[in-house]
């Protein structure tokens, strides 16, 4: 019962709350307050990922203030591809679905980049992929870019 009461001045939206049940974990965020992360949620979460990822050749988790992922986007319009670009913070879920991609070892969060449905990395294994030259050829390979 002593959750009920973080439970009252919890600042959320409806989506997040219909995660919770009885069976959750508190952690505290940068900000300081509580966050409550339901494990169930977080996989509905990883699965819309999942799904996003293996929609197109190229997809990028992004956010539309984020240096990097507009670095990342810039990239792979000069390779020649076009992936299809997801902001999370123009996202209703974009925020859960930032924490799916923590858990896949993103972090930071964004941009997360997948190729033929296969979770590449962040900025920094993107780039070192274009820098050995294999990022290329992965988009050939899975049919994002074609000569």
């Amino acid at each position: 019962q002593a959750y009920r009461t973080h439970l009252a001045s919890f600042p959320t939206n409806l989506s997040l709350l219909s995660c919770i049940t009885s069976n959750f974990s508190v952690f505290h965020c940068s900000i300081s307050w509580h966050i409550i992360k339901q494990k169930g949620c977080l996989n509905l979460k990883m699965d819309r990922v999942r799904e996003l990822a293996s929609k197109k050749a190229a997809v990028i988790f992004t956010k539309s203030s984020c240096c990097m992922c507009h670095s990342i986007k810039a990239l792979f319009y000069e390779l020649g591809a076009s992936p299809a670009i997801h902001e999370l913070d123009n996202d209703a879920s974009g925020r859960e679905m930032e924490w799916a991609l923590q858990g896949l070892g993103c972090n930071p969060s964004v941009p997360a980049v997948f190729i033929g449905g296969k979770f590449v990395g962040s900025a920094k294994d993107v780039f070192s992929l274009h820098v050995d030259g294999s990022l290329k050829q992965k988009l050939i390979d899975a049919r994002g870019i074609w000569f």
